[in-house]
């Protein structure tokens, strides 16, 4: 199988388009056309090809039959790689309280913790308050 037909068919089992992968990996769609045609047999980004399609450059290229041979066993898609790069970009202080927030979203607000002292939860009286004047 060639490197077009291989690219081509993970480009399909993906369900996006070339366009698409072509914006991922900042290639011209014209030249990654290519690429899946067939006219040009490689690329100085296949590497990136290669990671954005979950697989290696051996697999693109025919070194291997096994798509996921090297793969790591963990990588970032696209958007992961972004909010990453976008985390670069805040200071220090913007990427604590980004951290913040983030641990927030995902184990739920903290809550308080009660001391023994005056503020300590005291349920409510039975019946209504009455508020007299300068007690």
């Amino acid at each position: 199988m060639k490197i077009g037909d291989r690219i081509q068919r993970l480009i399909d089992t993906l369900g996006i388009s070339q366009a698409e992968l072509a914006r991922r990996v900042g290639m011209s769609q014209s030249a990654l056309n290519s690429l899946a045609r067939g006219d040009t047999r490689s690329s100085p980004r296949l590497h990136v090809i290669a990671r954005e399609l979950g697989t290696t450059a051996a697999y693109l290229t025919g070194e291997t039959d096994d798509p996921t041979a090297e793969v790591p066993a963990f990588m970032l898609n696209n958007e992961e790689r972004q909010w990453i790069e976008y985390l670069h970009l805040l200071g220090e202080p913007e990427r604590k309280s980004f951290l913040t927030i983030m641990k927030s979203l995902v184990e739920g607000p903290a809550k308080p913790t009660l001391h023994n002292d005056r503020r300590k939860y005291r349920p409510e009286p039975d019946g209504p308050r009455i508020y007299k004047a300068g007690a």
